[in-house]
């Protein structure tokens, strides 16, 4: 069959990979490594030779500078590490740590299954049961489970997501894919297309104002694509353009990504700092400090997403790819 999985050791941990053994001209062979004990870390799409995802083995996959950490329930930073929601006050915090950057999952053990194969795919479950006795429930007290799906196609991968709210209040959440991309063809040669019609106003700690700046005419304007090295971006866009796509180029190589998601994924946000062999393109389902904005009024602007008690959300992002005009 040419799909597969295998699995190895990273860091100590079972990391699982998934792949495919191309069957005609056009395609590609293709591999996923995963490793649930290690945050539910992503840390290699391969594509033929070329690794897309930055693996930096300085840092622990433990961390979130390295590979795709899964950010939730809040995406990025979160005013003071501290939050309100329908009434009731919380620290965002974890073993008595207030939490500022890139919320309370990345760093947690995920449960998993057995890879399975289908006929047009493999895939890979993972998830993670919230309720008093989990670390996570001291800084997000709401019994629920998150379950991630890693499933690699011919065309790609898809990491979908799902959120049973178990408990019996509302529940808020917003999720994120920090996917670090590596710079395949240089500051120069490798480039970002993210097509929004506006960016958020930051405050000098890099948190939203509820100002929406317009792109046109800036510099921060990626709706055609941008080298990563003329940008030095640490920013979320939104009111995405319907219908056009967000993708990563690599023309020197003739390497496209694309990014395409579930509705629910309003905001982008894109990291360039300089002088790294890498960027992030993140699609989110949320703004930065999004729980706080909507308290402050800022709902259109924050889009945070809310459960119901007993209910069930769920969503998607593809990563999808062309070589040499084929797939």
């Amino acid at each position: 069959m040419p799909f597969y999985h295998d699995w190895e050791k990273v860091e100590g941990e079972k990391a699982y990979i998934l792949g495919y053994r191309k069957e005609k001209e056009g395609e590609s062979n293709l591999q996923l490594k995963i490793s649930p004990k290690l945050g539910d870390n992503l840390y290699c799409f391969r594509v033929d030779s070329y690794d897309v995802v930055h693996y930096d083995t300085y840092f622990s996959l433990l961390s979130y500078y390295t590979g795709n950490p899964i950010l939730y329930p809040f995406p990025n930073r979160l005013r003071n590490c501290f939050y309100t929601f329908n009434g009731k006050n919380h620290w965002h915090q974890k073993h008595g740590i207030p939490v500022f950057m890139h919320s309370l999952v990345y760093d947690e053990a995920w449960e998993s299954e057995e890879p399975a194969i289908g006929e047009d795919s493999v895939s890979l479950r993972t998830w993670l049961d919230i309720d008093e006795r989990h670390p996570v429930y001291e800084g997000f007290p709401f019994a629920h489970r998150l379950m991630i799906l890693f499933t690699l196609t011919r065309e790609g991968f898809r990491i979908s997501y799902s959120v049973e709210n178990r408990s019996e209040e509302e529940m808020p959440y917003g999720i994120s894919f920090h996917t670090f991309f590596k710079k395949l063809c240089g500051d120069a040669g490798s480039y970002i297309r993210v097509p929004a019609r506006s960016m958020m106003e930051l405050t000098d700690d890099l948190l939203p104002t509820g100002r929406l700046l317009p792109v046109e005419g800036q510099v921060f304007d990626l709706r055609t694509p941008v080298p990563s090295g003329d940008l030095d971006l640490d920013n979320c866009f939104t009111e995405m353009i319907e219908g056009e796509r967000v993708y990563i180029d690599y023309p020197a190589i003739g390497l496209r990504v694309y990014m395409d998601s579930s509705d629910e994924f309003t905001h982008m946000q894109v990291f360039t700092p300089k002088d790294k062999p890498f960027f992030c393109v993140e699609k989110q389902t949320c703004s930065t400090d999004a729980v706080n904005m909507d308290a402050r009024g800022f709902e259109r602007e924050a889009h945070l997403l809310r459960v119901a008690p007993g209910g069930s959300m769920a969503g998607y992002v593809d990563f999808t790819y062309e070589l040499g005009g084929a797939r």
